[in-house]
């Protein structure tokens, strides 16, 4: 088999070779999944930036003229004719099926000229067929024979895929060094929390930097966190910074892979508010930076964080303890004990107008 990567590259600039996909066959999966499915691996395969992908929109057009329904355009003579029709280098078609609970993919690209095949994939998946879009976004890589990125595979979370992740202290601006390294730790305890990656002890990257002369405040170059992460052989190195602007808190995280240099992900968030919240938005962090979504309980405390919930949760509980201390202490003489001297209330803090009682139905 013509090995691939030679002749599809991501690189700017080079020819791209013009790829045509068919909707696939469908075996005891509706045609509207079929059709979403296909077109999930369509918009994937242009995110690749290694092929020419001519629209669907032209794939039907050809359809029609000759008569055909891309449904019903399965065999290798068929997508050979449309794709000389569309002009194009190579044809991607394939089968959706289902067997018991089991969902299968099978996909094949071959070249319109020769009808030789370049490259075929095939799947399992079991659960929902929702997990089918992500299992198309990896194939669509897979057939052009490039890596998968990390976010990919990341999502998908099983443990042949679970990529070895560093993290280095982030650089604190505005705040001090030891604010920076919590920070961090709660960053990489809530990743952790994840599940889908593998993280290397702090002990063991603190090591390494000793051993090349640095300071971990210190590596903040993607330079120098490329190379901590070859010395660690990690696939992936996380960075970042956390700024402080009068009451205004900002955290910028970007995950790069470590063997290409180029980023994966690049998070970041502006934050006013208790140091609290900001504990959470770092948690949240630990998950977004490597595109899954938070927990739903974590996404509800950042909201109350945000609307202010838990500090007014905080005022109106107090307001009520000590109301109903002054109640109890004007309701009889025992309660007078609790209060102590008159120089005692004297001290207790001015707590305004009483709060309105509810209204009993």
């Amino acid at each position: 088999m013509p090995h691939l990567f030679g002749q599809f590259t991501t690189l700017s600039g080079t020819g791209k070779p013009t790829v045509a996909i068919l909707d696939f066959e469908g075996r005891g999966v509706s045609v509207q999944e079929v059709q979403t499915l296909s077109e999930r691996m369509r918009t994937e395969i242009g995110n690749t930036n290694a092929v020419r992908l001519i629209e669907r929109k032209a794939v039907d057009k050809i359809m029609q003229e000759q008569g055909f329904q891309q449904s019903g355009c399965t065999s290798d003579e068929c997508a050979s004719e449309v794709g000389a029709l569309l002009g194009v280098q190579y044809m991607i078609s394939g089968a959706i099926g289902l067997m018991g609970s089991t969902y299968t993919i099978d996909a094949k690209m071959f070249s319109v000229e020769t009808g030789e095949t370049i490259q075929t994939k095939s799947i399992s998946h079991e659960g929902d067929i929702s997990g089918l879009l992500l299992e198309m976004e990896i194939m669509a890589w897979e057939i052009v024979g490039l890596e998968v990125p990390g976010r990919l595979r990341l999502k998908r979370g099983g443990e042949s895929d679970k990529q070895t992740v560093a993290v280095l202290d982030f650089e604190g601006r505005g705040i001090s060094v030891m604010e920076a390294q919590t920070l961090t730790d709660r960053f990489n305890t809530a990743m952790a929390g994840t599940k889908k990656v593998i993280m290397v002890e702090r002990g063991t990257m603190m090591d390494v930097l000793d051993e090349q002369g640095f300071e971990s405040d210190g590596c903040t170059s993607d330079e120098c966190a490329a190379e901590v992460g070859a010395m660690l052989g990690v696939q992936f190195m996380i960075s970042g910074a956390i700024g402080k602007l009068g009451d205004t808190y900002t955290i910028d995280v970007k995950m790069f892979s470590v063997s290409t240099g180029a980023a994966e992900n690049m998070q970041n968030i502006t934050y006013q508010g208790k140091v609290d919240g900001l504990i959470v938005e770092i948690e949240t962090l630990a998950w977004t930076i490597l595109g899954l979504e938070p927990p739903k309980e974590l996404e509800k405390k950042r909201r109350q964080f945000a609307g202010g919930t838990f500090a007014a949760e905080e005022k109106s509980g107090s307001n009520w303890l000590l109301w109903t201390a002054l109640g109890l202490a004007a309701a009889g003489g025992g309660a007078y004990v609790l209060l102590g001297s008159t120089a005692a209330v004297a001290d207790v803090p001015e707590v305004g107008n009483p709060p309105d009682f509810p209204t009993v139905p």
